[in-house]
Formats: structure tokens, C-alpha cells, sequence
């Protein structure tokens, strides 16, 4: 198999960019919530074929990653013009799951300004039940949880929705 494109040890590995368009911004001037997840949407396609995952259809011979959770985190307001960098972070992955983490960085001043954590599951389209990822695919995620081993987990990742306290 041949190396991941774009895929460099100790970075994340980049996805695309995209600006920020005034359709996409809210009343306040800001990128509206739904555009943040869109465009971490937009990503993901894109991750599959280039981490070696699944071509460009989403699938592996019968199977496919499917979505079963998403956790976006609002970091920093992004307005018309800004051009941002999404990119990919291996967190884990056993026998049919994985764990990213995509970033999104503000490409001007490198803040970041959201994460969002994928909970993948492989599954076989024919029986639409989970399956193990193949050799191929196990290989991929292998070969990105070594280039991202010395990447700090994000503290937004595996963070839940807290409670607060009720009383004034």
C-alpha cells in the first residue's frame, strides 16, 4: 500500500480549506453554527480515499464507515473573508471503530477555532450490521495512529455536554 498523501508524522493530516462566504454568517457577523458542521462535513468525504479508508464512493469492497456521533466544539468566531484549514487527528480505533478528531484553523493567524469528534463504525452495506474493518483498512488507521502518537489529544475530545448548576 502506498503512503498516506499529505500524511506527516507529529501533524495533523490536512483535509481542505475553505472561506468563510456572508451567506454562511449569521445576524451577529459570525459563521452560523449549522456552517461550522457543514464544513467539518465537507471534510469527511475527503478523509476516507485520502487515509486509504475507503475510495471515493465511501466504500471498502462491501463495507463503509458510517457516522454514529458527532461532538462539535465553537472555539473562536469566524467572519466573512476568513479561510480556514481542516485537518485530521487519529485519536483511536479498535477492530470496526474509530475516533477522529477534525480541526478547524483560522489559515491567517493558525488559531483554532472549532474540533469536531467522529465516532465511525465500519459496516458491511449488504447486511447494514457492523463489520470489521478489512486488512487495508486496519493497515490505514495503524499507519495514522503512529504518524499521530505524538500529537496532544485535544481537550475537547471525549467531552461531553456538562450540566450546570440550577441554583442562582
Amino acid at each position: 500500500m502506498t503512503a498516506i498523501a499529505g500524511l506527516v508524522a507529529g501533524a495533523p493530516l490536512p483535509l481542505h480549506q475553505a472561506t468563510v462566504a456572508r451567506s454562511q454568517v449569521n445576524a451577529l457577523g459570525h459563521l452560523k453554527a449549522s456552517e461550522y458542521v457543514r464544513l467539518f462535513d465537507d471534510a469527511i468525504p475527503v478523509f476516507f480515499p485520502l487515509a486509504g479508508i475507503a475510495d471515493g464512493d465511501l466504500r471498502h469492497v462491501n463495507t463503509s464507515p458510517f457516522l454514529i456521533d458527532l461532538h462539535a466544539c465553537y472555539l473562536s468566531e469566524l467572519r466573512p473573508g476568513e479561510t480556514v484549514q481542516i485537518a485530521a487527528r487519529h485519536i483511536e480505533h479498535d477492530a470496526r471503530r474509530a475516533r477522529l478528531m477534525l480541526t478547524m484553523d483560522a489559515v491567517a493567524d493558525g488559531r483554532l477555532c472549532a474540533t469536531c469528534e467522529l465516532l465511525l463504525i465500519n459496516m458491511d452495506v449488504v447486511a447494514r450490521k457492523p463489520a470489521a474493518w478489512t486488512a487495508t483498512q486496519i493497515t490505514a488507521w495503524d499507519r495514522l495512529r503512529t504518524a499521530h502518537a505524538s500529537l496532544p489529544l485535544l481537550p475537547q475530545a471525549g467531552r461531553a455536554i456538562g450540566s450546570f448548576d440550577p441554583k442562582p
